[in-house]
């Protein structure tokens, strides 16, 4: 009659060994899903906010290289100013999402893009003391390591493989 009980205990610490098992499992599952979520949010926010950087980057050098040549100085002047406040107010997003690579490539990318601005508007460069090089080439050198930093930080396969400008215009032989 002793022994009655263990079929039973038996059957019963098997069920529960099973249930903390599958409860552990299914927490764990969970607890890699909601970090799987929450890093593809910040991935979403780091490629956007990067996105939208490069296109103020790349409207700004635009604009200000066509400055002098334009027709209307006053709307080019405008659209300079407007990517370049995109441009520092994407910056800023970046420091919320981006790791320190990313933060300080963009940071790199706005101080070029004010020689880069300047030398389009009125011919100067205000930089070329500290620098030595012209406002174009270390603007894309900057351009050219924030990609690569947010390849890096989104885990893209050869992320530090990115196409310089140089590489493209002489591949291609003309201006962009």
């Amino acid at each position: 009659m002793e022994q009655q009980w263990v079929g039973p205990a038996i059957a019963f610490l098997g069920a529960l060994t099973g249930a903390l098992l599958a409860g552990l499992t299914a927490a764990w599952v969970n607890r890699a899903k909601m970090n799987a979520d929450v890093q593809a949010r910040w991935d979403a926010a780091l490629l956007d906010r990067s996105s939208e950087m490069v296109e103020a980057a790349r409207s700004l050098r635009h604009h200000a290289e066509r400055f002098r040549g334009s027709g209307d100085q006053e709307a080019t002047g405008r659209a300079i100013d407007a990517a370049h406040s995109k441009l520092r107010v994407c910056t800023e997003q970046l420091r919320l999402v981006g790791t320190r690579r990313v933060q300080l490539a963009a940071r790199e990318v706005v101080l070029h893009a004010w020689s880069v601005r300047a030398s389009g508007v009125d011919g100067t460069d205000p930089r070329a003391a500290d620098f030595g090089r012209p406002p174009i080439e270390r603007f894309n050198d900057a351009l050219q390591e924030f990609y690569r930093s947010v390849r890096a930080q989104l885990r893209a396969p050869d992320a530090e493989d990115v196409i310089h400008d140089d590489e493209i215009h002489l591949a291609s032989g003309s201006r962009p």
